[in-house]
């Protein structure tokens, strides 16, 4: 994700009161009451999901940015609903198909926040944006969701695996997210700290994360925003060693020029410390 240190399909929504993602908010105390009302407003949509939120570990608040106002404005968001902005590319935005349990926000950026949650119990990591602030913050996400399914085959291995994606309502907020695999990283560092840890790690590790690039380089795709916090190294299955995940693919794009490509290698050989014409 752009500017941030943390961890990883558009748009053609149906008529806006079906959209909602839940048929039923199980409110905790913490909730503001104005839920209450949405609550009762999604009783009568069809096919939708149920969203649970839970009270945050140590009683912190959810990503301010998003909860200023704590409730949510029906007729003014259902312009939103409707426009263009949820129609890219021809992919779909749907209600996140569900039940999510939210935890922490783990990482912050210019245009999302990613929150550690469980999917159907399943941890992940949930990337949000709120598109009805900042329509460039949601063509962000749009494009990282489509460069994961141009790269499909590698999930799981070489990136996050994508376990859902869709629309939800966080405290009275319309949220887009994406739904990854959460990756435990290792290296627990950010910003420049981060990349002198990386520059200091076994060649081998440095040299599997450039492979990693190269990998997706050679499907014609350009990750765009290298830097160390954009890579991630976890355990193996054997717990004896190290791996790389590539993250944050919001600045990545398809049918990339040879040039743009070496530039995009050169780059994240650089922040490996790595030559760039050894590989």
């Amino acid at each position: 994700m752009r500017g941030t240190s943390e961890l990883p399909l558009l748009i053609s929504l149906p008529a806006p009161r079906s959209l909602l993602p839940l048929a039923s908010l199980r409110l905790t105390p913490r909730l503001p009451p104005a839920l209450d009302i949405l609550a009762a407003k999604c009783k009568a949509a069809a096919n939708v999901s149920l969203l649970s939120l839970c009270p945050l570990s140590g009683g912190t608040d959810v990503g301010a940015a998003e909860t200023a106002t704590g409730s949510i404005d029906w007729d003014a968001a259902t312009p939103l609903m409707s426009s263009s902005l949820w129609s890219r590319d021809g992919c779909k935005w749907p209600p996140l198909a569900g039940t999510i349990e939210l935890g922490m926000a783990i990482g912050h950026g210019r245009t999302s926040t990613v929150y550690s949650a469980k999917l159907n119990g399943v941890p992940v990591a949930l990337k949000c944006v709120a598109p009805n602030a900042d329509k460039e913050a949601f063509g962000d996400l749009a494009t990282e969701l489509v460069v994961y399914q141009d790269l499909r085959d590698l999930q799981g291995t070489l990136i996050p695996r994508v376990l859902g994606h869709g629309v939800i309502v966080m405290r009275g907020h319309i949220l887009a997210a994406i739904a990854m695999q959460l990756v435990v990283d290792e290296l627990r560092l950010v910003g420049d700290i981060r990349e002198r840890a990386i520059h200091n790690m076994p060649l081998q590790c440095r040299q599997a994360a450039l492979a990693t690039v190269k990998a997706i380089n050679g499907r014609g795709i350009c990750h765009g925003d290298a830097r160390a916090d954009n890579v991630l190294f976890t355990r193996t299955d054997d717990g004896q060693g190290l791996k790389p995940i590539l993250i944050d693919f919001a600045y990545g794009f398809g049918d990339a020029t040879e040039g743009e490509i070496s530039d995009d290698f050169a780059s994240w050989a650089d922040i490996l410390g790595l030559d760039s014409d050894d590989y």
